[in-house]
């Protein structure tokens, strides 16, 4: 007996389409061959954050086991909002505001140093009963109650230059004072033309009570 295409021929079949059709048989046994073979494998996860990470991965080259790797960041972590940190805040200097909510004065004051340890200080003197500051001393005088750090203390200008503190210092109290908004014990000093004349035209307001150009600043 012949073989496929011998018997195709002798019974009037076309041989180009016996073929054909031996052909598409084979290819789909290697191909489902080969998807065995694939499914059979192991993989292993590493994840990517340096090249000395290959070099561990190298000791599977002899095995049967795969490696493939993966990256230490995500779409989802690069499209996450961020979430504001009052705390990163504190660790910035200069000019600040302490303010009482029982009254709604404001006592302003400024620092080098981490916001932080600053009100801590503050507070200290409260304790001790010991009015070294304006805001110390009219909470002890008016026997107000003072508030936590997150609901008392406000970074009003982060100063970059140290020279530049009393200058704005001075022009935050003065925006204070003219809104009668300053504590009792704290003195809004000798008045200065250019900051008034600011404050009169509406440059200055309490809640941003910095809104000059301030470019001299970096130079």
């Amino acid at each position: 007996m012949g073989d496929d295409t011998t018997i195709a021929g002798n019974n009037n079949f076309l041989t180009k389409l016996i073929t054909n059709l031996k052909t598409q048989t084979q290819y789909k046994t290697q191909g489902t061959i080969v998807k065995e073979k694939n499914s059979n494998k192991k993989w292993a996860t590493f994840t990517f954050y340096s090249p000395k990470i290959r070099k561990c991965t190298s000791l599977f080259r002899q095995t049967d086991i795969h490696i493939t790797f993966k990256s230490t960041t995500t779409i989802q972590q690069y499209t996450k909002p961020k979430k504001h940190d009052k705390n990163c805040e504190y660790n910035r200097s200069r000019i600040y505001k302490l303010s009482c909510k029982k009254c709604e004065r404001s006592c302003i004051g400024q620092t080098s140093r981490n916001l932080t340890h600053r009100y801590r200080e503050h507070i200290h003197y409260i304790k001790n009963n010991d009015p070294q500051s304006a805001y110390a001393e009219h909470i002890l005088q008016n026997l107000h109650e003072y508030r936590p750090m997150v609901d008392t203390m406000t970074l009003l200008k982060p100063i970059y230059r140290t020279s530049m503190l009393t200058l704005y210092e001075q022009l935050c109290i003065q925006t204070f004072h003219h809104n009668d908004r300053l504590v009792a014990g704290q003195g809004s000093g000798e008045q200065n033309p250019l900051y008034q004349s600011a404050i009169d035209t509406g440059l200055m307001s309490m809640t941003s009570p910095v809104l000059i150009n301030t470019q001299h600043e970096y130079t």
